[in-house]
């Protein structure tokens, strides 16, 4: 592809020989007519100037107007001290606590707080109301101790005692080798191995 075709320079985003002649501005500073590319904000308290006035400079004179740029110049002290305290807030309007109600004519009472957070009784309520005791044992632990005829509050030793008391009960070589009692057994084995597995003993 050749670089000066003509087809190339009409898929450019912006042709440079279409491109707008850039407009020459004199310098706003006194007595100076150099070229003026430099834009510059002017203070709030200068008369006539909106929120987009500017002001245009040469290099000297940009650099020796922002030494001397003063935001509040012209503002008085309480003008000055206003615009800080609005500053910290982003110059928003802003209520204490309750104040809002009070200024639209409402009563603090009508303020939905549930949890009675801002009168501080919420956690004198936690502390008389009883917690729920978590049960010890899940759904599965407790159909294991069933198989081993034992409840919930059962310590992890008795737990033991009664396994090791089924498995000489149950077991081939304690019943002269017969098999009758050996799906009990099994029972017994998977019941104390889940118990062991999940923790409870």
């Amino acid at each position: 592809m050749h670089l000066d075709s003509k087809y190339f320079d009409k898929i450019r985003l912006s042709r440079r020989d279409h491109a707008p002649p850039e407009t020459l501005r004199a310098c706003d500073w006194h007595d100076c007519t150099d070229h003026a590319p430099y834009p510059a904000p002017c203070p709030p308290g200068e008369r006539g100037a909106g929120k987009s006035a500017r002001r245009h400079f040469c290099i000297t004179h940009i650099r020796e107007y922002n030494r001397s740029y003063d935001f509040f110049e012209g503002m008085r002290d309480e003008e000055i001290e206003a615009y800080r305290r609005g500053a910290a807030t982003g110059h928003r309007p802003t209520w204490t606590m309750g104040a809002w109600a009070a200024h639209n004519g409402q009563k603090a009472a009508q303020f939905s707080d549930p949890l009675d957070i801002l009168n501080g009784r919420a956690c004198e309520a936690n502390r008389e109301t009883p917690r729920r005791v978590k049960p010890r044992a899940s759904a599965g632990q407790r159909r294991a101790l069933d198989v081993l005829s034992l409840d919930e509050a059962a310590k992890p030793q008795a737990v033991r005692r009664r396994y090791k008391a089924l498995i000489r009960k149950y077991h081939p070589d304690a019943n002269g080798g017969s098999r009758m009692h050996e799906e009990k057994l099994q029972r017994a084995i998977k019941a104390y191995a889940y118990l062991k597995a999940s923790g409870f003993c």
